[in-house]
């Protein structure tokens, strides 16, 4: 999820009243795991340094924690030094602290619910988890967040404009996943939401392929796309491949991966991204890797 929809996500659940040297780390703690922003060109040049990108080691339980604490750390410094006067007279670090870290927990669940997942258990395991209930990010969140955002720059954010923005952001998520557990009884399948909230994908498989079908509630299935999982090549050639850098970090950002082999070389896709039939993450979407000798 965007920066902008945290932002307001925490400002919903702080206590009336809350304001200035409280609020602030509040809001701070929403945002900072976002700072992995500034790391892509790590993981760029380093594949091995995959989880050091955006939606990945700040989006831990344990990395998340991390930055909330040098974020509580800056906030110190820049109070004595007399940056944050405010912060340095009337603040509790122990309730700032406490204040950063609701924040900081508060954009993992957010994130947590949204496709593709984040890795919550590194450095433990990359894997991402998700509920799956909406796509990441959610654009109806983002638009809805940037129109309250304009009234407050115009001046027209009014008590009701705010219970109004709240109502729509609580029951969004509670129909999301409404709807995100009765696409998964009916289908049984796979089903990852897309941009449009009454569409989703269904992904399974077999020994040789994956299967691609589009769902929406009330509607037949269609037949499904085929993509081939081994071309040329087979599960067993391609297994060494499988603890190379760059491969694992196309698997972090990837659904699905088929590989094709051409010579003594193999080509490695996720025909989803590849095909913009999900853009997001649009990083990684192919790569070609010698075969091991």
């Amino acid at each position: 999820m965007d920066s902008l929809t945290h932002t307001f996500a925490v400002i919903i659940i702080a206590p009336d009243g809350m304001t200035g040297p409280y609020l602030f780390p509040l809001v701070l703690g929403a945002i900072i795991p976002d700072i992995d922003i500034l790391f892509k060109p790590v993981s760029d040049r380093y594949p091995a340094l995959f989880i050091s990108t955006h939606g990945g080691f700040t989006h831990s339980i344990l990395g998340a924690l991390a930055v909330a604490y040098l974020a509580l750390l800056g906030l110190i410094i820049a109070a004595k030094i007399r940056i944050l006067p405010d912060i340095a007279v009337t603040g509790s670090w122990t309730i700032i602290g406490l204040l950063i870290v609701t924040g900081t927990l508060s954009h993992l669940l957010l994130d947590g619910l949204a496709y593709p997942g984040i890795p919550l258990l590194y450095p433990f395991s990359a894997d991402r988890f998700t509920a799956g209930i909406f796509p990441g990010p959610s654009f109806i969140l983002l638009a809805a967040s940037a129109g309250y955002i304009m009234l407050v720059l115009t001046g027209h954010a009014s008590s009701s404009a705010f219970a109004s923005y709240t109502a729509f952001f609580v029951l969004f998520i509670a129909g999301s996943a409404v709807l995100s557990l009765y696409v998964r009884v009916v289908t049984g399948g796979r089903a990852i939401p897309t941009l449009h909230p009454l569409r989703w994908l269904l992904i399974s498989e077999d020994n040789r392929h994956y299967f691609l079908q589009w769902f929406s509630p009330g509607s037949a299935l269609g037949s499904p796309a085929t993509y081939e999982k081994y071309q040329g090549t087979s599960e067993r050639e391609v297994l060494p491949l499988f603890s190379n850098p760059e491969y694992r970090r196309m698997r972090f950002y990837s659904y699905i991966i088929t590989a094709e082999r051409n010579g003594d070389m193999v080509t490695f896709r996720d025909p989803l991204r590849k095909g913009r039939i999900i853009f997001y993450p649009p990083f990684y979407t192919e790569i070609t890797l010698p075969l091991p000798h």
